[in-house]
């Protein structure tokens, strides 16, 4: 059994909200079992834009324009970052076998049409919505690397 991880979601003016997986879940409204865009993986899912959409209502943002990326960052500190085009078909898997994932808790997203495999990144903890065309329409992946002053310093 998982400690529960929350999810951190930020969006132009809506910044850290945090979310259980349940409350993932439920924002979504529908579910459906990932086999049916990832033959190669069994679990349930929900949809990245459905999630998103639903999300944007219950925060009154409909007029807003969409996002023209979305980047994830994982517990280990890998992030990858998708032009809004690129995720038609991308989702979030969050159970298998009934059961929270055993590997890439809390949730993972996937791809399909992704241009890398590296796009599936697990155990993610942060989703930002993006607003900033100047980044381009390639998909970029890779472990944060920035350190802080503070994480330098050695610990006594």
């Amino acid at each position: 059994m998982h400690a529960p991880i929350s999810i951190q979601v930020t969006e132009l003016h809506i910044e850290n909200e945090t979310y259980t997986v349940e409350q993932m879940v439920e924002a979504a409204k529908q579910q459906f079992r990932v086999e049916d865009r990832v033959p190669s993986v069994q679990g349930d899912a929900f949809d990245l834009k459905d999630w998103h959409r639903n999300w944007r209502i219950s925060h009154s943002m409909e007029g807003i324009a969409e996002p023209t990326h979305v980047q994830v960052e994982a517990i280990d500190e890998f992030q990858a970052r998708m032009p809004w085009s690129q995720v038609d078909q991308a989702l979030f898997l969050y159970a298998q076998e009934g059961q929270p994932l055993k590997k890439g808790y809390p949730i993972r997203l996937y791809v399909p049409d992704g241009s890398s495999e590296c796009l599936n990144v697990k155990s993610i903890v942060k989703i930002w919505f993006l607003h900033d065309a100047s980044l381009g329409e390639e998909a970029t992946y890779g472990f944060k690397n920035k350190v802080t002053l503070d994480e330098m310093k050695l610990k006594k």
